[in-house]
């Protein structure tokens, strides 16, 4: 009889917090690892990974599924390229659970959730976004909040530039409930992008600095890189030398994605970014593929399909490989679609920011950290993110040469080159980018 459920056989394992590759083979049971060993040990299934990498499965903390009728594109996506855990809900968005997990029973992946500062509104009868909660909508979504901290959330997601007018004794009502439990993490989308980021960046320090809680900047890169970047790096750099507990992501393209009807949108963006309207590429709807820029189309749009994804093309590169340089910079996808349609990202997102690591001089540790242990640490799974015995047993398996993106802003949802499997809680889930079977993803809830 088989002693282990699974052997991956013959790989170079990448050890990212040892920052070593090392050849040994893997013996998982029960969903975990069992052994790191040179023995070839009897399984009931073998992986041949020989001369390939065998990393842990990467974490993104930061991708949108709250499309209720559509769990499943965004999940596929970023489960063909490696992605074992994420958590969704963020810039504000996360439904309440009452709202999304009778729809997400059985995920791709091992999904989590945010609970989202807009919703929180929503639910509270607060519509207006250029409006503050008046003090019994606040009452209650402190109440809600609680409620969700509770059943399991892993904490609250803040997006700030989707509701400009939002008073700092709003948000920190929240975190003053947030404040009642152990282990609580705040991603939080930026009042501003462009010039005023390294003003809006120091209201989240300034937040973390008065509240026990883990803030996360959500997609850096995208918020800071106008020529602000360094600037904003170095406010948290300083932040954390002083102790402060605060950490941040970023996806790699120098273009970012979101809804034309939001605030981000308002009349003054171009000034903003310093780019006109011919660098807004329509991402969804049946003019996906064409610029904003033809005479009208920007206003017929947004007063008419306020939900049409728009892709800004307005980000330096430079200042996005700066970003992701950072030794404590996580990778994170901001996977968001419509129907099946918006930014490559999620689809491209993992094996993209490895390369253009790679291509900086990173090894394979210090590239693959980015996206397993570091996301990991931010969002307190233990078991995850690390190969190591008792840990989960969720892997990508890839050939480093091959390993690349292939999505493109026309064909978003082309999967990787070089991922040769996904092994996700010791179950071979995705093989040459061929999804193997049911779902086999876990909805995870907050323990702690």
């Amino acid at each position: 009889m088989a002693g282990f459920d699974l052997l991956i056989r013959g790989g170079t394992l990448i050890l990212p917090d040892e920052g070593k590759e090392i050849k040994l083979n893997v013996a998982v049971s029960g969903g975990r690892i069992a052994a790191l060993t040179a023995d070839s040990p009897e399984a009931r299934e073998v992986i041949d990974a020989d001369g390939l990498f065998v990393a842990p499965g990467f974490i993104d903390t930061h991708m949108h599924d709250e499309e209720v009728e559509d769990g499943d594109t965004v999940e596929l996506a970023l489960l063909r390229q490696g992605v074992t855990t994420a958590f969704a809900g963020n810039c504000g968005t996360g439904p309440l659970a009452r709202d999304i997990l009778p729809f997400r029973e059985r995920p791709w992946l091992n999904l989590g959730y945010l609970t989202g500062h807009t919703k929180l509104r929503e639910a509270a009868g607060v519509q207006d976004i250029y409006s503050a909660a008046p003090p019994e909508a606040v009452a209650e979504m402190k109440s809600l909040l609680r409620s969700e901290l509770q059943n399991g959330s892993f904490g609250l997601s803040v997006g700030l530039e989707y509701l400009p007018e939002t008073p700092p004794s709003e948000v920190e009502a929240l975190f003053e409930t947030a404040a009642e439990f152990e282990k609580i993490w705040i991603p939080v989308h930026i009042r501003s992008d462009g010039p005023a980021a390294v003003n809006a960046t120091d209201e989240i320090l300034g937040y973390a600095e008065k509240w026990p809680l883990r803030f996360q900047i959500s997609h850096a890169g995208s918020m800071t890189a106008f020529g602000r970047l360094a600037e904003v790096l170095a406010h948290i750099d300083s932040a954390v030398e002083r102790g402060l507990d605060v950490t941040f992501d970023c996806y790699p393209y120098d273009a970012f994605c979101t809804r034309l009807g939001s605030a981000v949108f308002d009349p003054g963006f171009e000034e903003r970014w310093g780019k006109g309207r011919d660098a807004l590429e329509i991402g969804s709807g049946a003019l996906r593929g064409r610029r904003l820029d033809e005479a009208g189309l920007y206003e017929r749009l947004r007063k008419e399909a306020p939900d049409t994804l728009i892709i800004a093309h307005v980000m330096r590169g430079d200042e996005v490989e700066l970003c992701l340089s950072h030794p404590r910079c996580a990778v994170a996808s901001d996977s968001l679609l419509k129907n099946g349609h918006g930014h490559p990202r999620a689809a491209g997102t993992f094996p993209r920011a490895l390369r253009m690591l790679r291509d900086k001089g990173f090894s394979w540790p210090e590239a693959v950290r980015r996206c397993t242990s570091l996301p990991a640490s931010m969002a307190w799974l233990e078991d995850k993110g690390r190969i190591a015995e008792g840990c989960a047993a969720d892997f990508v398996i890839f050939n480093g040469d091959e390993l690349r993106d292939n999505a493109t802003f026309r064909q978003e949802l082309l999967p990787p080159s070089g991922v040769k499997w996904v092994v996700l809680g010791g179950e071979t889930a995705v093989k040459e980018n061929e999804i193997t079977g049911a779902p086999k993803g876990k909805l995870l809830r907050r323990s702690a």
